[in-house]
């Protein structure tokens, strides 16, 4: 059986309090300070340390997935250049499968064809900095449904995504077994959202890694998919709450069970056939309620949500396609649920409006 660490890894770029005069490139719109200094944090407490110690582990067989946003790969190329050499050094080794997804973490709550358009971005940025060509996808969150499946399938010939194994979703079946979309040759590979959370949430306190290889090891399928934010790792939960420790010892845990192993999700869709088509009319995600509402409940999300929408279009012919894509960072639109968060958004999009006339 096959082990599939699934990290997620963004950091939004922070927008202006107040954006002042006419926006003429998304560059405008962006506090290059505070980003910065967010970038520089995270990077020292979670990326560096991080990456350090998968290339530390690389010998005893520890595989990871990750999905870096293209934000965050700019981020990098500006700020951290020995991000992307860590990437292309575990890259290399074949110790990291890089997949693709919407380039500026959009989420599905957007029209399919700008999450297709955006991974297609996504993709030719993972080919252009590392080599690769990336055939597996997974949207922010985890996000999908049968739609997106479609579309990632047919326009940019995706193998397969990886996708919340929502209990209502799956019904009576595993989340533990391939799976296959329902009108597609699309293969979807679904989150274990119990294991999962025991990461999420258990690391630093009740989770060792030799109770979640045994709670693996139990498991009765094809592949166990675990998936995370990267931040989970020395952000959420600090270096000294042992949150790296928890890595360490991770392979020598697994090895306890000869029968499981780390694998990718190219590897795993090469190995297996799926046992069935899986349906998902209304999308799901790993946000707590396992679909959309997060993104869309409050009064302030759909305002920004429907202005975001009113302006793709004009925004996609005054060349301001970019400011637009900054301003639906998935982050961006969770956060605005709160007054704060969302007043700056709002105001972002307002700038935006006006200038486009």
């Amino acid at each position: 059986m096959d082990f599939v660490l699934y990290l997620e890894m963004h950091q939004p770029l922070e927008i202006k309090r107040d954006p002042v005069g006419r926006v003429s490139s998304w560059l405008d719109l962006v506090d290059w300070d505070a980003s910065r200094k967010r970038f520089e944090e995270v990077s020292g407490r979670c990326y560096a340390p991080l990456l350090k110690m998968l290339e530390e582990l690389a010998p005893q067989g520890l595989r990871v997935t990750v999905r870096v946003s293209g934000v965050l790969l700019e981020q990098a190329e500006r700020w951290g250049r020995s991000l992307l050499e860590g990437l292309g050094r575990l890259v290399s080794r074949g110790a990291l499968e890089l997949i693709a997804g919407p380039y500026f973490n959009t989420p599905l709550v957007l029209p399919l064809e700008e999450l297709v358009e955006q991974t297609r971005l996504h993709v030719s940025k993972l080919r252009e900095l590392f080599g690769v060509e990336a055939k597996v996808c997974a949207n922010p969150y985890l996000a999908y449904s049968d739609d997106l499946g479609s579309a990632l399938s047919d326009g940019l010939g995706m193998k397969a995504v990886l996708a919340e194994g929502a209990s209502h979703l799956l019904a009576w079946r595993a989340p533990y077994f391939v799976y296959k979309h329902p009108s597609r040759s699309l293969l979807l590979l679904m989150r274990d959202p119990n294991l999962s959370n025991e990461v999420a949430f258990g690391l630093g306190r009740w989770l060792t890694a030799s109770a979640l290889a045994e709670r693996a090891s139990r498991a009765e399928g094809h592949v166990v998919v675990v998936g995370v934010p990267a931040e989970t790792f020395g952000l959420a939960v600090p270096a000294s709450s042992g949150a790296f420790e928890f890595l360490r010892w991770l392979p020598r845990e697994l090895a306890k069970y000869p029968w499981v192993q780390f694998a990718t999700p190219s590897e795993v869709v090469e190995r297996y056939e799926p046992v069935d088509v899986l349906s998902a009319a209304n999308p799901v995600s790993w946000l707590e309620s396992k679909d959309l509402k997060p993104l869309t409940e409050s009064p302030l999300q759909q305002a920004s949500l429907s202005l975001l929408l009113e302006l793709r279009r004009r925004a996609r012919e005054a060349g301001l396609v970019e400011a637009w894509r900054l301003l639906t960072q998935a982050d961006l639109l969770l956060a605005s649920r709160g007054v704060t968060s969302a007043t700056r958004l709002l105001k972002a999009v307002c700038a935006l409006r006006g200038s486009l006339g």
